[in-house]
């Protein structure tokens, strides 16, 4: 396992924060004293706890010994509300928490479980909403883990000479999966709190000679403004962007820059279900093929299957996207019951196959295309409505806009001018490009669009703006 052995890499350096630095002899040094800690005062080897997930060294010293001493761990937003926090520790009852504050510390908190974990295979627990608070999780294996970030080493070039920067929450399975793989071929993590936009993110960039990164679209648009592609940057070997769909103009300008830089530009697919990599288009087919996430991670498998569930082999045919791998998760939990629970299937010869939910086409050379979300519909008085084909419209107009809703509305969230002229032209052309009632459509301004922490557009904020308490 990536964790099991870190001394394994010497003196390697193995994470950065700011002024402190670990190899990974240092690394293994600090996990084994504090499982010492919880050793000594938790008697029951099957433990839940929390980690209040700060992105730095002490959320990745508290993670890995979480992990090396079989604990189940859930990676919990500190910036989580307080009542929410409440409601996961009535559901999931830990028996300690583990508070890596901002300052390189680990504080412990001790508690009395009123349900004890019996469960020995779940050891990761992640919100699959991205939002703070959520009681379902994702619950993974310590196998789960290790073949995502083996299938990661497999087709990223990562070497254990690399830096890479950890701009993403540690809580995201994105940012989480690129430490993993990263410690997996004992390079080097950079954690990194600053904006893109500072000068403290471009000068910790050049300091450490940062020689790898991955971005959600959300990054990718703030680097393209700051006219990132038109930068050189000598010892950037690769990067990597998954998280969502980002444009295919941008994944040029991105992979223009990428031949200017002799670097390696990878677009990926993935979701928490998966540990979370799924895919990636190799760097040769990315100007080629923009609007691709390419093929299978190695040992995945994806199918194509039609309404009636009968599997496409036709190329260019569209229907829902199935992954099969050894990555795939456990299952859904929302309780410690939950997880006692779940029946592990121990037959390694049976297959399990996600339902990720997307609507895709593979081409004739069996690279896959995403053309959007089976849930992304609404039906409203009797007409189906394409969510993903309204943003789209709307940003042909040049106007960046949310679209989501429920049974009885259609609502937009716009970042357009915010006099009340401009509403009114964003609804009175959707009633007449959808044939609509302007009263079923509501339209919200926002200075800037609602993020979830994980960079991803935060469609339940935009919903709670319109509807509020009838939501």
């Amino acid at each position: 396992m990536f964790y099991s052995n870190l001394s394994r890499y010497s003196n390697n350096p193995a994470a950065i924060e700011g002024q402190k630095s670990l190899s990974y002899i240092e690394l293994e040094l600090a996990c084994k004293a504090l499982q010492t800690k919880l050793n000594g005062k938790l008697k029951h080897q099957t433990n839940l706890v929390f980690i209040l997930a700060y992105n730095g060294l002490s959320t990745l010293i508290a993670y890995l010994s979480g992990l090396r001493l079989g604990y189940c761990v859930m990676l919990i937003n500190p910036d989580t509300p307080a009542s929410s926090l409440q409601k996961l520790y009535a559901q999931y009852t830990p028996s300690a928490t583990l508070d890596c504050g901002e300052q390189q510390q680990i504080s412990v908190r001790f508690h009395q479980p009123q349900v004890q974990l019996i469960s020995t295979s779940v050891n990761l627990l992640l919100s699959t909403s991205g939002s703070t608070g959520s009681a379902k999780q994702v619950a993974l294996s310590a196998q789960n883990l290790q073949s995502n970030a083996d299938a990661i080493c497999a087709y990223l070039p990562i070497e254990n000479t690399d830096k890479t920067l950890c701009s993403l929450p540690f809580f995201y399975s994105y940012g989480l999966s690129i430490i993993n793989s990263h410690l997996n071929a004992g390079a080097c993590c950079v954690f990194n709190n600053a904006s893109p936009v500072s000068r403290e993110f471009w000068q910790l960039f050049e300091n450490e000679k940062i020689s790898s990164f991955g971005g959600v679209p959300f990054t990718y648009g703030m680097l393209l403004r700051l006219r990132f592609n038109l930068k050189t940057l000598p010892h950037l070997r690769y990067f990597t962007q998954a998280g969502g769909k980002l444009s295919a103009e941008a994944i040029v300008s991105l992979a223009e820059f990428a031949q200017r830089n002799q670097s390696q530009f990878f677009v990926m697919y993935g979701q928490t279900e998966a540990s979370p990599r799924m895919a990636y288009l190799a760097p040769e087919k990315v100007l080629e093929k923009p609007e691709s996430i390419g093929q299978a991670i190695p040992n995945g498998q994806f199918k194509i299957f039609d309404s009636n569930h009968a599997q496409i082999e036709q190329a260019n045919s569209v229907g829902e996207l199935y992954y099969s791998g050894p990555n795939i998760m456990l299952g859904y939990v929302a309780n410690i019951a939950d997880i006692n629970a779940l029946e592990i299937d121990a037959n390694p010869l049976k297959q399990k196959w996600l339902a990720t939910g997307d609507l895709a086409y593979f081409d004739e050379q069996g690279d896959v295309f995403i053309t959007g979300r089976k849930s992304r519909f609404l039906k409203l008085y009797g007409q189906r409505i394409d969510l993903d084909d309204i943003e789209n419209s709307l940003k042909e107009l040049e106007i960046s806009a949310l679209a989501c809703g429920n049974d009885d509305y259609l609502v937009i969230g716009t970042q357009t001018s915010s006099d009340d002229q401009q509403q009114i032209d964003v609804k009175a052309w959707l009633s007449q490009f959808l044939g609509l009632h302007p009263s079923a459509i509501k339209v919200v301004e926002f200075a800037s669009l609602p993020l979830m922490p994980n960079g991803k557009m935060d469609y339940q904020a935009l919903l709670k703006s319109a509807l509020g308490d009838s939501l």
